[in-house]
């Protein structure tokens, strides 16, 4: 028995056993480490992987999403375009009065901006609503307050349910100033105005009309009142052809107007979650290109206003003719016989 458990005791080295138990758990331990080891490895490899492939895919949307230039349509270049515009002075008096003959709108004018001079007028005192000629003091207060290249994002907050002649931007689309500017002069689109109003940096859509009433005290256009941006019938939104002498004279030195107001035809460009949207519009202006003299300005129409007009006519005599014509059943014509007459006594 006692040989027995000698040999067993020879087979079985308890020694040898504890240093390959130990060797054994060294081994598991160093596996241990270098899973961990791995497995950090791993979650590095898989952090800096997903990070570069994030920088991959924002370099590729770069290239494809819409860039602000996209937004842009030939932007105008204008030097010093925030230079600060002086207002204007009319004459009391008719000076070489023309002999027009009775012309169905209910006001008018024909006036020289350069010297003031009145050539022709009819009830130009009389308060009357004045349809999109509005657009012209909207113009002047998103002039003085935004760049061209400036992108907003279109909010259709203010804008009534039942308002008429829009371009048809979207909540959230994105668009630049100029985009904005060019619909509201070239075309005349409603909404565009309340989407620049919306826009204002200095209290929103009520202090853009603020700021549009503050600037017609600030050219002494004193029988005026806007209540929105774009022109449509309401009580208290209205001018008078006197005021607006005031105002039209004043936006014929703001190069930006003056240049969109000579557009017959233009594409404008907006940024939608779809990708970018493309819109050929078009002058509202018939006049535009039927006579070299005239460049430009605005027309108007609404229920209230009836069919409004403003044009600008320069001579080689560098002499200038503004009219106005406010409620006419035919504005382009009756503004084509103002001018006429009074083209002899300018160019």
């Amino acid at each position: 028995m006692q040989k027995q458990e000698e040999k067993i005791e020879k087979r079985y080295d308890r020694e040898l056993f504890k240093k390959a138990l130990k060797a054994a758990k060294q081994a598991k331990e160093e596996e241990r480490k270098r899973k961990a080891r791995k497995k950090i490895q791993n979650t590095v490899i898989y952090v800096l992987g997903s990070i570069l492939v994030c920088i991959l895919v924002y370099f590729l949307l770069t290239l494809i999403k819409p860039k602000e230039e996209y937004l842009l349509s030939n932007q105008i270049q204008i030097e010093n375009a925030f230079k600060e515009i002086q207002g204007e002075n009319i004459s009391s008096e008719i000076g070489r009065e023309l002999m027009i003959p009775e012309i169905s709108s209910l006001s008018a004018i024909a006036f020289n901006p350069l010297n003031g001079e009145v050539l022709y007028e009819k009830n130009i005192n009389e308060k009357l609503s004045i349809a999109s000629l509005t657009k012209l003091m909207s113009a002047i207060i998103t002039l003085e307050t935004f760049s061209l290249d400036e992108v907003v994002s279109v909010s259709r907050e203010n804008i009534p349910k039942d308002l008429d002649w829009q371009l048809g931007l979207e909540e959230g689309d994105k668009v630049s100033i100029e985009n904005l500017l060019k619909a509201m002069l070239i075309s005349s689109y409603n909404d565009c105005a309340y989407i620049v109003a919306n826009a204002y940096p200095y209290g929103g859509y009520v202090g853009f009309v603020k700021a549009m009433n503050r600037k017609a005290k600030e050219l002494n256009m004193d029988s005026s009142r806007f209540s929105n941006p774009a022109g449509i019938d309401q009580e208290d939104n209205f001018s008078t052809v006197k005021d607006l002498a005031l105002l039209v004279s004043v936006s014929r030195k703001y190069p930006e107007i003056l240049k969109m107001a000579n557009i017959s035809k233009e594409i404008v460009n907006w940024s939608t979650q779809q990708g970018v949207q493309s819109k050929e519009i078009l002058t509202t202006n018939q006049l535009l290109g039927s006579n070299r003299y005239m460049k430009g300005l605005k027309t108007g129409i609404t229920d209230l206003a009836g069919q409004c007009f403003t044009g600008y006519f320069v001579y080689p005599s560098g002499n200038e003719l503004l009219t106005i014509v406010i409620n006419s059943r035919d504005r382009f014509k009756e503004t084509v016989l103002i001018e006429s007459l009074a083209r002899p006594l300018l160019r």
